[in-house]
């Protein structure tokens, strides 16, 4: 069996073990629905469990909505571990009609939630539907994958796609296999006239690098990431983020492409893409094109800006019966911007770097960042792995410790002592020692905006500049490790708790937080928060307050508002309610 494959059964059975309240979760095929909505949609856990529709349920197995973009996301899960095949029939009756055509019609009765948000937008030119299935083997079906890329042609608002199990774990590890470090392409256009050469030798330039200009079809860039994809060569640069597909494609330059009347267009409409290379060849003016007049080959290419131009090119284009790709796009162009520098040279070295930076940096980035060079949280995790604890900044950094730690007596050494602070026994495995980086940055906005932040916008804690990211980000560069490191382990010794109580609800963790920043912390100070936590007396103290703190907070929280657990804690915090029921308990605890 693919060790893919039996992490995924691996996290199934810690799912199992950890949460044995949670109705069906001993089933292993629902258990995997849990596994896409917390791995690959970031969904955080107490929400998980109302967005599973059916796990057996041949329209959708569950879903999630992001109000803010108007996209929403069909999910169906095959969690087979052999050479079980989807059938082409379940793809075209089952998957693609029949949960949309309920959705459309309004009567989709098994989620009044997806069927409001379907209501209130679908008449929007905003909204789009991704329609995705996760397959767990390898078992590739044509007619299948014939059948999606119809559908996807004839319904601009919808996007299908199927995933099978390497495409999960791409998804998953968010990295792209790297199987070949060169690769040489070709580009076109339509003749020498629309290709700006600007050569630093020729016209005589200092401290000018070569570049080119291309007025080049869409075509030339679908070719170029699909021969990427094809040789497994990294064609987008490290220090930008890889797309993951789980915020979509531009759904704006994905319709403009599906448009046959729009997309001559398309050329005004995009900012363009830029591309670094080693080396570019001289423009030929013979090619296989008969309406592209020039072409030229460039080596090692790597896009620098123009991630989402590139993927919802990619995306669209691959839709499309190959051979009809020439003649259906043989008027729609994007501007290609391509830099040649020499990069065994430091001074272009850094001038690679550079360019990366100021690309990015002067553009709105929308698609999580890759935070796996972002200073910050190298250092900390530098840092906590000093003092016995792991960060995981990627998903694979959890592989790359299991690696690293098979025996624990070192990491047992540094954190023993701050562990028994907190209530914890010694750890036994490895896994006990993680830190996920967006549960982190989670709690902290639970400290510093509220529990009612961390609940909901799990999904914004590592986009690039939003205000979810930018308040973790200066927590993390103000604060000591120290800081960090208690704050952290104060939730799980919550969550612990919690675990522990018989109505498993209580402390709301995140809650906790919230009121332990406002009360014991002088209104969210941080530097209060190592002597507030000093020791395990003070520990235990704050544990037990906020666990009754916050179940009194929830049955008067019902009482006035009429929502229960699972609905309260995806609404703004009622401090006045809280600070009532604080004033409360803290006077007899």
């Amino acid at each position: 069996m693919d060790n893919f494959r039996k992490q995924i059964e691996e996290d199934i059975r810690e799912y199992q073990e950890e949460y044995p309240y949670i109705s069906n979760i001993g089933k292993d095929e629902w258990a995997f629905n849990y596994w896409v909505l917390e791995k690959l949609f970031y969904e955080e856990n107490e929400l998980i469990e109302e967005k599973i529709v059916d796990y057996h349920d041949l329209g959708i197995d569950a879903y999630e909505i992001y109000d803010d973009t108007k996209e929403v996301y069909l999910i169906q899960n095959k969690y087979y571990n052999d050479k079980t095949k989807i059938t082409a029939e379940y793809i075209k009756n089952d998957f693609l009609l029949r949960a949309i055509t309920a959705l459309e019609n309004g009567t989709y009765t098994k989620s009044d939630e997806l069927q409001s948000f379907f209501t209130k937008y679908k008449d929007s030119d905003d909204f789009t539907v991704y329609l995705q299935l996760f397959v767990t083997n390898n078992e590739r079906v044509i007619a299948a994958e014939e059948y999606v890329r119809e559908f996807n042609c004839n319904h601009p608002k919808y996007h299908a796609a199927i995933f099978y199990l390497d495409d999960i774990k791409e998804k998953y590890f968010g990295e792209v296999k790297q199987l070949k470090k060169s690769i040489t392409v070709y580009i076109e256009s339509v003749n020498k006239g629309t290709i700006l050469n600007i050569n630093s030798e020729s016209y005589k330039l200092e401290n000018v690098i070569d570049a080119r200009y291309v007025f080049t079809p869409v075509v030339s860039v679908f070719r170029l990431y699909r021969d990427s994809i094809e040789k497994g060569y990294p064609i987008f640069d490290m220090n930008i983020r890889e797309y993951l597909g789980n915020k979509g494609v531009n759904k704006n330059i994905y319709k403009t492409l599906l448009d046959t009347e729009d997309r001559k267009n398309f050329f005004y409409y995009n900012n363009g893409i830029t591309i670094i290379c080693d080396q570019m060849s001289k423009i030929n003016q013979q090619s296989s094109n008969p309406d592209m007049n020039a072409v030229f080959s460039i080596d090692n290419p790597q896009i620098v800006n123009g991630c989402q131009t590139v993927n919802s090119i990619y995306e669209a284009l691959k839709n499309i019966d190959p051979s009809n790709l020439e003649k259906e796009f043989k008027d729609t162009f994007v501007m290609l911007k391509i830099l040649e520098i020499d990069r065994t040279k430091s001074d272009d070295e850094i001038l690679y770097h550079n360019i990366v930076k100021y690309n990015n940096s002067q553009n709105a980035i929308d698609e999580k960042t890759f935070v796996a060079n972002a200073s910050e949280f190298k250092r900390v995790q530098v840092e906590l792995e000093k003092k016995g604890f792991l960060l995981l900044i990627k998903q694979s950094d959890k592989n790359l410790y299991a690696g690293k730690y098979k025996t624990i007596s070192k990491l047992k050494k540094a954190n023993s002592e701050r562990m028994k602070k907190f209530g914890f026994e010694e750890m036994s495995k490895v896994g006990e020692a993680y830190i996920p980086l967006e549960k982190l940055l989670q709690i902290i906005n639970a400290f510093m905006s509220g529990g009612e932040v961390a609940y909901r916008n799990k999904n914004k804690m590592l986009k690039f500049n939003s205000s979810e990211y930018n308040t973790a980000v200066n927590f993390i560069k103000d604060s000591t490790i120290d800081i960090i490191l208690d704050l952290y382990l104060l939730y799980k010794r919550a969550e612990k708790i919690k675990k522990d109580n018989p109505e498993n609800r209580y402390p709301i963790p995140y809650y906790l937080i919230d009121g332990f920043a406002i009360y014991e912390c002088s209104n969210r100070k941080k530097e209060m928060i190592c002597g507030a936590l000093s020791d395990n007396a003070k520990v235990e103290r704050i544990v037990k307050l906020y666990s009754a703190v916050t179940k009194a907070y929830t049955k008067e929280y019902y009482n006035k508002y009429s929502f229960d657990y699972n609905k309260m804690i995806k609404q703004p915090v009622d401090y006045a309610m809280l600070d009532s029921q604080r004033d409360t308990l803290s006077s007899v605890l």
